[in-house]
């Protein structure tokens, strides 16, 4: 367990992550196919003529149990933090011995998006298509003792002899690829107004998936050959870890997701932003056209059913002692259920077992975004992501964000700086940096601990490669 929260932690000194809202880049005008993920509205009466994501990759971590203390960090020390993930020498945990029921989150995200494009298919209508692989992973209110012992692999003398709790410990994490289809389109416009509206349907491949609820867990850690249970229960479910070790087809189900959004557009008076040429407006697509623009959008709508390899499972009892537990060595997950089940169960390693598939909801929000343009090339642009829970449904969550990023845009070069405040359990703010050249763009969402300025919880990074053809310059006749 160390070693892999750890590893989490160390991929945010990879350059190939980065925050899932691309805070710096899924606003701009020139973000492409990558704002419609945001808001699938935005592809309609775009400055781009077409865009094509050749890679891109994006990630994000909120944490409040592990850290790596600054004094141990190397300025841009991208290496120490993969060797201290390895060697186990790095992190540390915010436990406190004297508040041991204290509760804590863990938040975790990527995507990879792979060969993506949008195009205008004519005047008002846009269509575009991506493919993506995703994961995501939410640990909610899990008690300290319970994630040190993970940490400690159970090893911890500290905590042996002492009788501990657990009973609002949440766990749901998904990976799946996505194929999605995307059209937008303006449905209403006149000399000062635009309304643009999109949808995006999406095909989900599940790869895998796991959850833990229903946490109501009494137990002692004796020593190395007893941990007793009294009055326990816990639900969970897996999909079946070993087809990744095998190599087996690694489908594990299927589902599907919808994005919907509409976005307003007050647009400035046309004669002030053109350039009048002999007696010809030259509507310059490089210059803005609007005054503010306000989106809102419904994202990751939708659902996997997974029943391929597939297991749920129910533990309940009332006393049972998992003697020898640190002599066990499993072979696969299915052993380790049914050593579980013949714990708890007396010896019936099958009892455990409720069913051979479940759904999994996909990470729904809702997002606001409002752009003003500020001053020619300045704009300043606020945008909200609210996650939703899935009650007592098995489900994994996207974080609440709330950003302000100034940024400047051209065509060919564009720099922002996301100002943003993460919520999972915890309020966490973030200043991070972000910037294009051309068809490359690079930042981050909170890039302290990378530059040595705080501790290592968390860290937004990303970088990613498009192509783009902008509109040409359209002439229309002046009245003037």
């Amino acid at each position: 367990m160390k070693k892999v929260l750890a590893i989490l932690l160390s991929m945010h000194g990879c350059l190939c992550l980065v925050a899932q809202q691309n805070l710096g880049i899924r606003n701009s005008n020139y973000a492409g196919i990558q704002g419609a993920l945001l808001n699938p509205s935005s592809i309609a009466d775009s400055k781009l003529k077409w865009d094509v994501n050749i890679l891109s990759v994006d990630e994000v971590f909120a944490n409040t149990f592990l850290y790596a203390p600054k004094s141990s960090l190397s300025f841009f020390g991208i290496k120490k933090i993969i060797d201290g993930s390895i060697h186990e020498n790095l992190f540390y945990t915010r436990f406190d011995p004297q508040n041991p029921n204290k509760l804590y989150n863990v938040s975790f995200s990527t995507e990879v998006l792979g060969p993506s494009f949008f195009m205008k298919i004519a005047k008002k209508h846009s269509i575009g298509f991506t493919i993506a692989g995703r994961a995501y992973a939410n640990i909610k209110d899990i008690s300290g003792n319970m994630a040190q012992n993970a940490f400690d692999y159970l090893l911890g003398k500290d905590l042996w002899n002492t009788t501990l709790h657990d009973n609002t410990a949440r766990l749901n994490a998904m990976g799946w690829l996505e194929y999605g289809l995307h059209y937008a389109t303006v449905i209403y416009s006149n000399s000062r107004n635009e309304l643009k509206a999109g949808v995006s349907l999406n095909y989900l491949q599940g790869l895998g998936a796991a959850y833990v609820k229903n946490t109501n867990l009494n137990y002692k850690i004796v020593d190395t050959t007893h941990i007793l249970f009294t009055n326990s229960s816990v639900d969970y479910g897996r999909t079946d870890i070993d087809d990744f070790k095998n190599h087996y087809d690694l489908t594990h189900g299927h589902g599907f997701g919808a994005d919907i959004g509409f976005t307003y557009v007050h647009l400035k008076d046309q004669v002030s932003n053109n350039t009048a040429t002999a007696g010809r407006i030259q509507a310059d697509p490089d210059n803005n056209n609007y005054l503010y623009r306000i989106g809102i959008s419904l994202i990751d709508i939708g659902a996997i059913k997974f029943n391929k390899n597939t297991g749920s499972y129910h533990l309940q009892a009332a006393a049972a002692d998992f003697s020898d537990w640190h002599q066990s060595k499993f072979t696969g997950n299915t052993q380790l259920d049914q050593t579980l089940s013949a714990v708890l169960y007396n010896g019936d390693s099958a009892k455990s077992m409720t069913g051979n598939d479940f759904h999994m909801a996909m990470p729904t929000a809702l997002s606001i975004q409002a752009d003003w343009n500020v001053c020619k090339n300045f704009f300043a642009d606020v945008t909200i992501v609210k996650g939703f829970g899935h009650g007592n449904n098995i489900g994994v969550t996207r974080p609440d964000v709330y950003s302000l990023t100034p940024r400047y845009e051209t065509k060919w070069l564009e720099v922002s700086m996301p100002m943003s405040l993460i919520y999972y359990g915890h309020l966490q703010p973030r200043v991070g940096l972000a910037a294009r050249a051309g068809y490359f763009f690079i930042g981050g969402d909170a890039p302290g601990s990378l530059l040595k300025l705080n501790d290592l919880t968390g860290v937004d990074f990303y970088a990613g490669l498009h192509y783009f053809i902008a509109e040409k310059p359209k002439k229309t006749q002046s009245n003037l």
